[in-house]
């Protein structure tokens, strides 16, 4: 079987950019730090027209996150049976049923953050396990305090 010569004088042809199919960019002198501009500032607000949908979508969030801080301190208060009583409902794994929850982006990444945090404190835990907790939350909070729990409070504020 013979050797194949391969062509050296087209290969550092196309190694140094004579290529026909890579052209090389010119090379530009490189320029002094002081005459290096300053990047462009980023525009952090683009005046848009905005539908009543986004503006819903936008008060929704704007609620949201208004009942979500609400809800963190009243949970501060809650006794703490409750804590136990959730404990035991997520520790048995869910097989049964399935139940689709649309988020938003930032939602989805909060809960992303929150079990990455756990998990580097050496706490294994998942979405799904943190979504269980905030759902058995609310129904145990619902349980207790009827008309007076978040759950009842959110809903009246989402249809003021």
């Amino acid at each position: 079987m013979s050797k194949k010569n391969l062509n050296a004088d087209g290969l550092l042809n196309e190694l140094k950019g004579g290529s026909s199919f890579f052209p090389s960019k010119p090379e530009e002198p490189a320029a002094e730090p002081s005459q290096i501009p300053p990047p462009p500032l980023r525009e952090t607000h683009m005046p848009t027209k905005t539908t009543a949908r986004e503006e819903s979508n936008q008060a929704s969030l704007h609620a949201s996150n208004n009942a979500s801080k609400h809800a963190s301190t009243l949970a501060l208060a809650r006794p703490s049976g409750m804590i136990e009583l959730i404990r035991k409902i997520v520790k048995n794994p869910a097989k049964e049923e399935v139940l689709y929850v649309r988020l938003t982006r930032e939602e989805k990444n909060h809960l992303s953050d929150i079990a990455y945090n756990y998990e580097r404190l050496g706490r294994k835990t998942t979405a799904n396990e943190i979504g269980r907790i905030a759902v058995n939350f609310l129904i145990a909070d619902f349980k207790a305090n009827g008309e007076q729990s978040i759950l009842a409070k959110v809903i009246e504020a989402l249809k003021a």
